[in-house]
């Protein structure tokens, strides 16, 4: 799925966090241990223009993203794109465990909106269809779902508008074709080998934040 804010869309009601501060972070020695990768990755990714916000609460971190300016890639759909100018792409997102089931995920991401207003006008974030609990904060931060994006009959990446006219702008954007067909509604199941229709429309039970769930339920799968 993929879904766009515009910097002029109403500002989302969400209630204030108490003790919730947002940062933007260019120390990749900061970010290596909240990612706990090597520095040097983290290095590379501000070389080319990534930018990274932190969510500290009582000034602990407890959730991060990474908002691109350049270029972006959805690795698992195998999808490199640049970025226009005055647009954003929001990845890599992640609440710490014992953050979870706060709300500090749409609060980050509609602080890190209000911060990037200043240079940009529209800003895009893309999520599994599996992942319910993505879904779920990107619509709280004011976020609206344009179109699916997720696999064919054949296993290749497409989109499905759902926003009437959307899918062209979305496709050009991503470099994705656009489809009118049904396309795969987890990507769990086809990154894991059971087969790029496994799970019929409406009837998926993944969840993304789970191991092992749903129709996928016996399969190792990397998050």
């Amino acid at each position: 799925m993929i879904a766009l804010r515009h910097r002029t869309d109403p500002m989302p009601p969400l209630a204030p966090l108490d003790g919730l501060a947002v940062r933007r972070v260019q120390c990749a020695t900061t970010m290596a241990a909240l990612l706990q990768r090597e520095e040097a990755e983290l290095e590379r990714r501000f070389d080319a223009g990534h930018r990274a916000y932190v969510a500290y609460l009582n000034d602990t971190p407890a959730a991060f993203g990474w908002v691109a300016t350049r270029s972006a890639d959805i690795g698992e759909l195998r999808s490199t794109f640049a970025i226009p100018s005055g647009e954003r792409y929001f990845w890599n997102f992640v609440t710490l465990a014992p953050f979870r089931g706060l709300g500090v995920y749409p609060r980050l991401v509609d602080a890190i909106v209000r911060a990037e207003s200043r240079e940009a006008e529209r800003f895009w974030i893309a999520y599994a269809p599996e992942n319910h609990a993505s879904a779920s904060g990107i619509h709280k931060a004011g976020f609206t779902t344009l179109a699916e994006l997720s696999f064919d009959a054949d296993g290749r990446a497409a989109i499905r508008a759902i926003v009437p006219g959307a899918g062209r702008a979305v496709s050009r954007l991503l470099g994705v074709p656009a489809t009118q067909a049904p396309l795969t509604p987890c990507w769990r199941c086809v990154r894991a080998g059971r087969g790029v229709m496994y799970c019929p429309p409406g009837e998926c039970q993944c969840d993304y934040q789970m191991a092992h769930s749903g129709c996928d339920s016996h399969v190792a799968v990397t998050q």
